[in-house]
């Protein structure tokens, strides 16, 4: 059962009040959102291109676009090199189109001049690698761009200067640290110039930029050095949103302003491609951070998992309208595929874990039929259900010298870095990467057994830190949820990591309507009564919870508000307020985060003020 606490910013919320002249609510959403001045509050609702830093506080920028401008200029050719995921495929798409533009000005073939490679996430893994530099060098290309990887390829970039190419890298990920006579040093592999808001030698004032992010800042350090209009790269701006969004950088300071200027792209002059997978998935509507993290970014990724990453970015560089439908037709495909093998996937890893004893506090499981493309998803789901890290192997298809190997990815909860914890056995993996909350690794089959029980004596996870935590911005009755609450709410868009979308909650509610809908029966749709007010509310893959409130609360309950039958109980609620539009007409529905039985009708605790952060 869930831990729900109040967010403790009341003093922050009075002080902004009193200096923006904002509501209160308005004040204390923003107040813990970590909003606490005029000035902060006027860039959250109004994101504009004077929100961007100067590309050039990147120290090593001016090095970037001279050898890329010197490079165009003498007519020799470029090729970036990018990544399987959406946002290695938004990073190429920006370098590509961008470059193709400035190519085409001088008077170069674009399509010579600028090539891309992605690749393949089953036989060359994550980034730049030897194969992609040799086959650059048998085609004449004079110089490697990286985005979204490069910056522990130290094998690959030693290849590529020892046969003469130049590389520039644009990523985002953590840099490697090493000691070196009792100082501590960045590894950093050799390169023309390194473009990385992480590393501490970058000079650039905003670490959280994702790949594509980077990757736009320095098309806009090219065009803006040719003092061209800054809205000439503004349709770049769509593809730094994809990246921004489905990355799950914070949506914060620079990242919102990519992400809430791009949105507007999309949705006022929207990229064919685009409109081509909003098409085939019947989506008709306006596009927000939602459409884009769960309906476009999947659609993407789902080539790089699948089948190839070309054809997300050949969706965004193709011109020929039929061609371009053709693409959006297999993505939808390809991810409708996805989805199926990854429920399939789910549905498998569930019945291991319930058919252990006792649950590991750090779930290690082995599913040798899932395409190791979807362990990351996979393990993000169980790790949602169960609310324990989770790492999901499956067998690799290449053998590591001769032995048999596994590929994994893992999801973490807040309490367990999983990088950090993992990262104290390298020496034991084949290959180890990733950050707090994810990683992904191959080690040999052998040694999983083994791993898996030095993880879990190491984990140290006790009751509290296994206990979900769901923060409220404010007690709000649902009778309160009207059109003043969803201006603001509105207003708050796009919500993303670090800028959630708003959490209420409310007590004693009375149920007027409680059933299962959909094609598996487990969407959860409930009419509540607070006090008169008719509010309907939704519980999506509500199948676990009712299990567990079916555990909780009165024997036999549960089964009989789903038979339909009138109990004189009530209940507790976490709560989004949203938008629900049917038949052109839009109504208030809340998204119910957690549901419990109130207290006297179950052992729950009440809700507690405390502090956002323990």
């Amino acid at each position: 059962m869930a831990d729900w606490y109040i967010k403790n910013h009341r003093r922050e919320a009075k002080r902004l009040k009193e200096e923006t002249g904002m509501s209160s609510l308005a004040s204390l959403l923003l107040a813990n959102r970590g909003i606490r001045t005029y000035e902060e509050a006027k860039s959250y609702f109004s994101p504009d291109l004077s929100g961007l830093h100067d590309p050039y506080l990147f120290k090593q920028m001016e090095l970037a676009v001279s050898a890329i401008m010197d490079t165009l200029s003498s007519g020799l050719p470029i090729r970036i090199i990018g990544d399987y995921d959406q946002d290695g495929v938004a990073a190429t798409t920006i370098l590509v189109k961008g470059l193709r533009s400035l190519a085409r000005e001088m008077g170069e073939d674009p399509f010579r001049a600028v090539s891309y490679a992605i690749p393949d996430r089953i036989t060359d893994g994550y980034g730049i690698n030897r194969r992609l530099v040799d086959q650059a060098k048998e085609e004449g290309v004079a110089l490697i761009i990286t985005c979204d990887n490069g910056i522990a390829a130290f094998d690959a970039l030693d290849h590529a200067l020892e046969v003469g190419i130049p590389v520039i890298i644009t990523d985002h990920h953590q840099i490697e640290e090493e000691e070196e006579e009792g100082e501590v040093r960045e590894k950093v592999p050799p390169c023309l110039a390194f473009l990385n808001p992480h590393s501490k030698e970058s000079g650039y004032p905003f670490p959280d930029l994702c790949g594509a992010g980077v990757a736009f800042k320095l098309i806009q350090a090219i065009y803006q050095g040719l003092g061209e209009d800054p809205d000439r790269i503004r349709p770049l701006l769509a593809y730094a949103c994809l990246g921004t969004i489905c990355d799950v950088v914070p949506l914060q300071g620079e990242n919102r302003v990519l992400a809430s200027l791009g949105l507007s792209v999309i949705n006022e002059s929207p990229d064919p491609g685009i409109s081509a997978l909003l098409r085939h998935n019947s989506w008709d509507k306006e596009v927000d951070t939602y459409v884009v993290g769960f309906i476009i970014g999947p659609a993407i990724n789902s080539s790089g998992r699948l089948m190839t990453a070309r054809l997300g970015v050949e969706l965004f560089l193709e011109e020929d309208p039929d061609t371009i439908d053709a693409y959006a037709e297999e993505l939808v495909a390809l991810n409708n595929e996805r989805k199926e093998m990854t429920r399939a996937g789910v549905e498998k890893a569930t019945e291991l874990i319930r058919s252990q004893e006792k649950l590991d506090q750090v779930l290690v499981l082995y599913l040798p039929e899932v395409h190791e493309s979807l362990c990351g998803l996979i393990a993000g789901r169980i790790k949602d259900l169960f609310y324990r890290p989770c790492l999901v192997f499956t067998d690799a298809e290449e053998a590591g010298e001769g032995e048999a190997l596994v590929k994994g990815s893992g999801r973490s909860i807040e309490a367990y870095n999983i990088f950090e914890a993992l990262d104290r056995h390298r020496e034991d993996y084949v290959a180890f990467g990733g950050h707090a909350m994810a990683c992904g690794m191959s080690l040999y089959k052998k040694d999983l057994d083994r791993m898996k029980k030095i993880w879990n004596q190491e984990a140290g996870l006790g009751p509290e830190e296994l206990t979900p935590r769901i923060g409220l911005d404010a007690a709000l009755p649902l009778s309160m949820v009207k059109a003043p609450v969803m201006r603001i709410l509105d207003h708050m868009a796009p919500f993303g990591a670090n800028n959630p979308k708003p959490i209420f909650g409310t007590k004693n509610l009375n149920v007027r309507q409680f059933r299962l809908v959909g094609k598996n029966k487990t969407v959860l749709q409930v009419r509540f009564d607070d006090q008169g007010t008719l509010v309907n509310g939704v519980l999506f893959q509500a199948d676990e919870k009712l299990k567990s409130l079916a555990q909780e609360g009165p024997e036999g309950a549960i089964d009989e508000l789903l038979a339909g039958k009138d109990l004189p109980v009530t209940f507790d609620i976490c709560y989004q307020p949203g938008w629900n539009e049917f038949q052109g007409k839009k109504t208030i529905q809340i998204k119910l985060v957690d549901i419990r039985f109130s207290r006297g009708f179950s052992r729950s605790s009440t809700m507690r003020y405390g502090k956002m952060n323990r």
